[in-house]
């Protein structure tokens, strides 16, 4: 990227919920805290965010499903402290006592924010639905109880055992030679020691619901719905990943234009595929007053039943997800993490170009056999955050299966 003004270096640790249990849940998050409560060359968080900010940089880091994240962008005159910073980070913490101590009380507080807010909690319920019994049903912050029983020891093992060559992706994007990237690598990951040891197996999640229809009630102004839709084993690492990107943003268009234009019952609204590495969700999410709550469940449904789908309605999406997954592409960080995302669940990395290309050669039948492979009451689940009666769970589940059979 000869005409960025920058260079960012993001570190992949494949870690996370999914390689973790209902003792150790929370683990990767917990240790990703205890990275920016100091380093051996930078013992405070305020050391840790001057050395990069005094360059004229930032950085960051997040725990999702899978793995874990850290990241350093530095204008490109700095380009080679971008890797030096992250392997300090993610390498050398210092783990005090007292940090970890500390860390206990910031992180729960995290996850009450996390449940206070209906807006997130609604997606830790589906997720807890769909993924009953598998380790991806757990919220990725762990729970009140995992987080006061994780210990200083835990941490350590847990960097131990995840935080390895052979388990980490490094990508390197921007105004930046590749001489010069590998040479930054080398120089900051090179002495790493590579263990081949046993990596945790966990099964592909499966649609796994006791009950259609999941409530959750609570006294607040407005019901959260999220209706979702087994991908039957397609995620991110599936070769027609390009066909739910596009029925997704078929029924995106639809869901936003007619719960907030044309009926005015949201103020936001739409469609998503929710996915890892091995399956997810298709999942339409809405947001109405109490009293819309039936009336909704009806429509999303009926938007999902008589979605069009012709040339005109697949070309219109096709163009929608090029723009969505293409056009940040010029900010050093999206493409490294284009870069990354794509490496951590393909093991392959595909240009722009055939991105591109691929998306583009979805077809009407393809979405077509899509759609009727998917929406089925079979394959469904509901999930309502709000003043809703647990009681109206068998009527939205006749409603359902009624509306889903036809």
């Amino acid at each position: 990227m000869p005409w960025a003004q920058s260079v960012s270096a993001r570190l992949l640790i494949k870690a996370g919920p999914r390689y973790e249990n209902d003792i150790t849940i929370g683990s990767a998050h917990y240790l990703e805290h205890m990275f920016f409560e100091g380093s051996k060359l930078y013992p405070s968080r305020r050391e840790l965010d001057r050395a990069v900010e005094s360059k004229g940089g930032n950085h960051s880091a997040y725990t999702d499903k899978e793995y874990v994240m850290y990241q350093a962008k530095l204008q490109t005159e700095n380009a080679s402290f971008a890797t030096e910073f992250v392997h300090e980070l993610a390498f050398n913490p210092l783990m005090a006592d007292e940090a970890v101590a500390r860390e206990k009380g910031i992180i729960s507080a995290e996850l009450r924010r996390s449940i206070d807010t209906p807006a997130q909690h609604v997606w830790n319920l589906l997720r807890e639905h769909i993924w009953r019994g598998h380790p991806l049903g757990h919220n990725t912050l762990g729970t009140f109880e995992s987080i006061d029983r994780i210990s200083r020891q835990d941490l350590l093992d847990y960097h131990n055992r995840f935080y390895k060559p052979d388990n980490t992706i490094l990508v390197i994007a921007g105004n930046v030679k590749t001489s010069q990237a590998i040479d930054m690598s080398m120089r900051d990951f090179g002495a790493l020691e590579s263990r081949k040891d046993e990596f945790p197996a966990v099964p592909p999640p499966l649609h796994n619901i006791d009950s259609l229809v999941r409530i959750e009630e609570r006294d607040i102004k407005q019901v959260h719905i999220l209706l979702a839709f087994d991908t039957k084993g397609h995620g991110e690492s599936s070769t027609v990943l390009p066909q739910f990107q596009v029925l997704s943003k078929m029924l995106r268009n639809n869901i936003f234009h007619t719960f907030v234009y044309d009926l005015g019952f949201s103020y936001s609204a739409g469609c998503w595929p929710w996915l890892v590495r091995d399956g997810g969700s298709i999942v339409t999410a809405i947001e109405v007053a109490p009293e819309k709550t039936a009336e909704a469940v009806t429509r999303m449904v009926d938007e999902v039943n008589n979605l069009t789908i012709n040339e005109d309605t697949v070309q219109e999406a096709r163009a929608g997800v090029v723009s969505d997954t293409l056009l940040n592409l010029a900010d050093t960080d999206e493409y490294a993490n284009f870069i990354g995302e794509q490496e951590l669940y393909t093991g392959t990395v595909k240009p722009p170009e055939k991105v591109k290309a691929d998306i583009k050669s979805v077809s009407t039948e393809d979405i077509q056999n899509l759609k009727d492979l998917l929406f089925t009451r079979e394959n469904a689940a509901l999930v309502l955050l709000g003043p809703v009666s647990p009681n109206k769970a068998q009527s939205l589940d006749d409603k359902l299966t009624l509306l889903l059979d036809q």
